[in-house]
């Protein structure tokens, strides 16, 4: 924000994505074809260019910002640095309690999101926070929500960042999206022939998810993927590594599941509990 219509003039403050600003009326000077008056929440008067600001009901202002944000987050043109901004800038909106109720879980759920899609880009890149003090600064602003896995020497977003936002909110229009996020931030671990593991992530993502919103918007998608994966660990109920002495860990997490798949949708139950019952007859004798 310059204190004149023009670029050369002293710059005020260096506006972040999303900052609101409102059509300064009283400026002594009119509305210029490149440049308009515009007056900050703190009182601050200057001029910005029109290219660089939307002008929007105040009804629209969050449904438009989240927008604006998530095309930017998903654009492979806009950079790193600028993915961390939006990021924190759609955090610290969700923090002011202007937002409650459906809109504050929408908002804190896209925040989730776009720190996702943000440390996503970061693995990708291969960006290392030690060489890059603004990324450091950025993990540790983030730094509850986030996992680090010290094999693949990556970061992740947690996923219980979304299970402890629907456990707050469990009854909201967003829940169901919120819950679809959490599932698709669990990290993908090779599990090898760890039976153990690859129970633990079924139960904690695609089932859990199944099992919280029985009519969910995802329901279909993730009961076919883990009718895939049951049904090739059961075709061949001796092959399944359950050998005795079976650790009460396996039997734990068949126990879970069954408990789960037994207050899912008919149809999804239908589909599921017989497998869960083969793992039971063969790990639980």
């Amino acid at each position: 924000m310059h204190l004149f219509a023009d670029e050369k003039s002293d710059v005020l403050r260096k506006l972040k994505f999303g900052e609101p600003v409102r059509f300064d009326k009283d400026s002594l000077e009119s509305p210029k074809e490149d440049w308009i008056p515009v007056k900050l929440e703190d009182g601050l008067s200057g001029f910005i260019k029109r290219s660089v600001v939307r002008s929007v009901p105040a009804k629209q202002y969050l449904s438009t910002l989240v927008f604006e944000a998530e095309k930017m987050i998903l654009s492979k043109q806009i950079d790193f640095l600028a993915k961390q901004e939006i990021a924190d800038t759609i955090f610290a909106i969700s923090s002011t309690g202007k937002f409650t109720g459906d809109e504050f879980i929408f908002l804190r759920a896209k925040a989730g999101f776009f720190l996702k899609k943000t440390v996503d880009l970061m693995n990708e890149k291969g960006i290392k926070p030690d060489n890059d003090p603004n990324t450091l600064e950025f993990l540790k602003r983030h730094q509850t929500k986030l996992l680090y896995d010290y094999s693949s020497g990556k970061y992740y977003v947690d996923a219980n960042y979304f299970w402890k936002l629907l456990e707050s909110y469990p009854k909201t229009k967003h829940s169901d999206y919120a819950g679809y996020l959490a599932t698709e931030s669990i990290p993908v671990i090779d599990c090898g022939v760890d039976l153990r593991c690859r129970l633990e992530e079924i139960r904690k993502g695609k089932l859990r998810y199944l099992y919280l919103f029985p009519t969910g918007n995802y329901v279909a998608l993730y009961t076919k993927d883990v009718v895939k994966v049951l049904d090739s660990m059961t075709k061949d109920p001796d092959s399944i590594p359950c050998f005795p002495p079976v650790k009460e860990a396996i039997k734990s997490e068949i126990s879970q599941m069954i408990r789960y798949a037994s207050e899912i949708g008919p149809r999804e139950k239908k589909q599921i509990l017989p497998h869960l019952q083969i793992l039971k007859k063969e790990c639980f004798r």
